[in-house]
């Protein structure tokens, strides 16, 4: 396939454009930018702006902030001035609860990490305790971990433990952090503050178990008390929210089994002189049966009122049987008598030995059928996640019973209404389809108190949540929402007749059932839902009354969603609530906020510009809230304001050098593909642009990227597809949105990409049509390498990770997960609906290396030896084809690394190769040798190892 003439048409429209320009023709022509361009020595100067978090009254905002250099440090912001503290290399900071210590952990540098990792040495945190009444700092070594007490009245530090210690136990150090006194704990392995006040509970963890055990602390009293104690492990400490209540897990090992079992010890009202104390273990609990044990890889849970307590149970492994108990167990009197070996049947107990073999003796194996609806592949990479797996249960304190609520059917249970019900699924009716296809269950209503079950809704496959107080479960299926009641076991249609589209036919639409657009939240008492359609959000009720469209998005195309501020864990709106929505403009690339006085009442908005904002928040308690803000050129910064937004005052100053350099800018480019539809894409302009000038052009393309417009990039040489880095070394880089037609991945790439480029050249006559480059990586590759195979567009193209047969990836697997790449194929990215067999013609025209041979524009391809996405041989497949038939092309392997590139001199090595190609084919820059002509092994080999010579 070749280029349409249509775009020949725009070419030449393009060049006399640019004359006129040179002749001054078309008006005035702005000078270029004097400011210099950013470099690589500027590189590590750029900062990122990370996590953010804000005291109580809204008075100070402390930020991570981390720069290209990989050091970090934190900031710490008045909010009403102009007042910083800055930290270097701290970080996890944290407020207490009265308002009146910010805590955090101070490393050291990247020089300094590296020294002691050569060294062999540990590289210790210590802490940092800002006064923020007095401004005074002061530091505490050696500190691994700290915790403020629920009040903030008292701070916990965990020291460090020796590097060949054989147990768990640290020192801990409690201080009194208004008279500043300290009180020591040791042997600490576990420590937890309950939410109010400051009681703390601990688990000691001693040199052969001695002393261990549970205490507890009274920081106020300075009361300490013994809970339990015995030469056992305790862990898993968890308190109730909001409530004096606490769990611990014991560890149990018995003789006759291989694995630990865990006691599970509770106590109600820790705050009170008379505290309750149960015990959940085999042999005095209600339907805990001795082939049956508690397992600590599922946290226990409690039920809000703390009359339930959930645990996971799992089906005990006996150990390995004496050789006569083998014999018994198979009638092989032999093998227990005369056959016997009695080298291997002594010194044991009864006088039998159980020998476990060689592993060195045992053959490597592994053994796939095809009836496995699991392929092997994945149970490898889920093996931990497969030997956890547990069934949930409800340990009824009062009446020391325990229930049962997962069962041989149910693959899962989940706890809703704060324990007040629980919702189960089961996927077994479904699973051979899913081996392909989606997934589907059949959902079940389970009943806490005695693990019934009622089957709600069969073959299933989204489901909404439930509703706060548990009385109501949610799932989508055709293009509606459904809701069932728990309490009159009737289920109806939510959406049905509203008007609004609440399936989403865009994103993935070779699925059986199309996903929705999500629920947004719920009323707190149960009594609305709020749910989301393609534009705005709907408030529906749930006694069957009439929904409400609460924004009016689909006028403006303008997406409405709901925000929630609180910070409490209290599922839900109530009556009173502010309700925030955020706000995107679909062709604009506006964002913002609207505000609605109460749930259900229409919002207004407060805030909706031209930039990317983001990351509402508000002071728990102040109506003060604070945001993010920011554009292609300006560098993100948080900014606080009072609730109608429009009083905001920027508190930090991120890259507040970045004036001293010159800078692109970003444009919306408008198109329509080759069947109709509307699309845009980001043009980046260099950053020493002159319109005088024509300048060649990166295109960087996978799915839908309009929507990074405002979106600032740091120039980072390890993200070696930087757009920023492409603009300071000018280029303009264009970033399309590409849309699919079923069964037509790479053709309809082509029938997008197409008229795409032909836009923008047509909108700026400084891109040369004439030295355009595309790049790509993963799905993003395989456009690019297909592209070049049907049209001679671009003077040259990069592609990263590429699939380029789509029939030999059909037929593998997805290593990274273990999973078949035919689900991938048929119901998800690659919009294929039907295996290779099926459709051969469509799977032939839309593989790269079926039309290699087409191919004219020089390919620099890049993998890693264990990529676990796309196969390695991916890449050999299209460089052995491409070698056979002369083609230009260069394939980089980098060794050992997966999809994407972890070593820092892998990324930087990429990063640099995709700039020197670019710059030989684009710029005509000289090309060196591994572009010309390639390098030998030895030559790559010694180019490397070689020792520089002195002279």
């Amino acid at each position: 396939m070749r280029t349409p003439p249509s775009f020949h048409l725009v070419r030449g429209l393009r060049r006399a454009t640019g004359l006129l320009l040179a002749l001054g023709l078309t008006g005035a022509v702005a000078a270029a930018q004097d400011r210099p361009r950013v470099t690589e020595a500027d590189y590590d100067r750029f900062e990122s702006l990370g996590s953010s978090t804000m005291s109580a009254d809204g008075a100070w905002l402390v930020v991570d902030v981390r720069r290209v250099d990989d050091d970090s440090e934190l900031r710490i912001h008045r909010t009403d001035s102009d007042s910083v503290v800055v930290v270097p290399h701290a970080s996890g900071p944290r407020f207490s609860a009265d308002g009146r210590w910010l805590g955090y952990l101070i490393g050291v540098s990247q020089e300094e990490r590296e020294k002691a990792q050569e060294a062999n040495r540990p590289v210790r945190t210590k802490l940092g305790l800002f006064d923020l009444a007095s401004g005074t700092t002061t530091e505490r070594d050696e500190v691994a971990g700290f915790a403020f007490s629920g009040d903030g009245a008292f701070l916990s530090m965990r020291r460090y433990g020796a590097r060949d210690a054989d147990h768990d136990g640290v020192d801990v150090i409690v201080r009194d952090l208004q008279s500043g006194a300290e009180l020591p704990f040791g042997n600490i392995s576990e420590m937890s503050w309950s939410d109010e006040g400051a009681l703390l509970a601990l688990v000691t963890d001693a040199a052969d178990q001695v002393g261990n055990g549970v205490r507890l602390y009274d920081a106020h009293s300075g009361r300490l008390r013994g809970l339990d104690t015995d030469e056992a492990t305790y862990l898993r400490l968890g308190w109730r929210d909001d409530a004096a209540d606490l769990v611990v897990y014991r560890t149990s090992v018995e003789p006759a089994f291989e694995d630990t079992a865990h006691v599970a010890l509770v106590w109600r009202g820790l705050d009170g002189d008379d505290p309750e104390s149960h015990t959940l273990s085999t042999g005095s609990t209600a339907g805990l049966s001795p082939d049956i044990r508690v397992v600590d890889y599922r946290l226990p849970s409690w039920s809000d009122d703390g009359s339930t307590l959930f645990v996971g149970l799992q089906y005990r492994r006996p150990a390995p049987c004496p050789v006569e108990e083998h014999a018994m167990e198979s009638g092989n009197s032999e093998a227990a008598g005369e056959g016997a070996d009695e080298s291997d049947s002594e010194d044991g107990e009864n006088g039998v030995r159980c020998e476990t073999p060689d592993e060195d003796d045992q053959p490597g194996v592994e053994i796939w059928h095809t009836l496995d609806v699991d392929p092997v592949p994945q149970q490898r990479v889920r093996e931990r996640q497969l030997r956890q797996e547990n069934e949930l249960a409800a340990w009824h304190i009062d009446d020391d019973r325990l229930v049962r609520l997962d069962d041989e059917q149910l693959e899962s249970v989940s706890v809703i209404g704060g324990g007040r019900a629980a919702i189960g699924r089961d996927e077994t009716p479904y699973d051979a389809d899913a081996m392909f296809r989606q997934q589907f269950f059949d959902l079940y209503a389970v009943d806490v108190a005695t693990g019934d079950k009622e089957p709600i809704a069969e073959r299933v496959t989204i489901t909404g949540g439930s509703s706060p107080g548990g009385r109501y479960t949610l799932w989508f299926a055709g293009e509606d929402w459904f809701a069932h009641d728990l309490e009159s076991g009737t289920t109806h249609n939510l959406t049905e007749g509203l008007g609004g589209t609440f399936i989403d036919l865009d994103r993935t639409p070779t699925q059986e059932q199309m996903a929705p657009f999500g629920v947004a939240g719920w009323m707190e008492d149960d009594g609305a839902v709020f749910i989301n359609d393609q534009w705005d959000v709907w408030m529906v009720p749930m006694d069957g009354g009439e929904g409400r469209r609460l924004t009016r998005g689909a006028e403006a195309e303008v997406r409405y969603r709901l925000t929630s501020l609180d910070s409490d864990d209290e599922p839900g709106f109530d009556d009173d609530d502010v309700q925030w929505f955020s706000m995107y403009g679909e062709w604009t690339k506006q964002s913002g906020y609207a505000r609605a006085d109460r749930p259900g009442a229409e919002p207004e908005t407060v805030l909706f510009t031209d930039a990317r904002v983001l990351g509402l928040t508000k002071a728990d308690d102040a109506d003060l809230f604070v945001f993010r803000q920011e554009r292609f050129d300006d560098s993100p910064d948080l900014f606080v304001a009072g609730p109608s937004l429009d009083d905001a005052r920027q508190v930090t100053h991120t890259n507040a050098f970045l004036d001293e350099f010159a800078w692109g800018h970003t444009e919306l480019v408008e198109y329509e593909n080759e069947w109709g539809r509307r699309l845009q894409g980001v043009l980046t302009y260099p950053a020493d642009f002159d319109p005088s000038e024509s300048y060649p052009t990166i295109v960087y393309q996978y799915e839908l990227l309009s929507q990074g417009l405002h979106q600032f990039q740091v120039p980072d040489p390890t993200q070696y597809y930087n757009q920023q880095i492409w603009s300071q070394n000018g280029y303009f880089v264009f970033r399309p949105d590409i849309v699919y037609r079923d069964r037509q991945p790479g053709v309809s790439n082509v029938q997008t990409l197409r008229p795409a480029m032909a836009a923008v050249v047509a909108s700026e006559p400084a891109v040369d049509p004439e030295r355009m480059g595309l790049i790509g990586h993963s799905w993003g590759a395989y456009q690019t390498t297909f592209f070049v195979t049907q049209d001679d567009l671009f003077a040259s193209a990069v592609a990263g990770a590429p699939l380029t047969n789509l029939m030999s990836m059909y037929a593998s697997f997805y290593w990274n997960s273990g999973g078949t790449n035919a689900r991938i194929f048929e119901i998800s990215q690659g919009r294929m609906q039907v295996p290779w067999w099926e459709d051969f013609a469509s799977y032939e025209a839309n593989s790269p290396v079926h039309h290699i041979e087409n191919m004219n524009t020089p390919l620099l391809m890049a993998f890693g030896t264990n990529d676990g996405a796309v196969e390695y041989n991916q890449g050999v497949e299209f460089y052995n084809a491409a070698r056979r038939l002369g083609k230009q092309m260069v394939m980089l392997s980098y060794q050992g690394e997966n999809h994407g590139f972890s070593r820092e001199p892998n990324q930087l090595d990429y990063q640099s190769r995709i700039m020197q190609w670019f710059g030989h084919y684009l710029k005509g820059e000289p090309a060196p040798d591994w572009i010309t002509r390639g390098l030998s092994y030895i030559d790559q080999k010694d180019r490397v190892t070689k020792p520089k010579v002195i002279s």
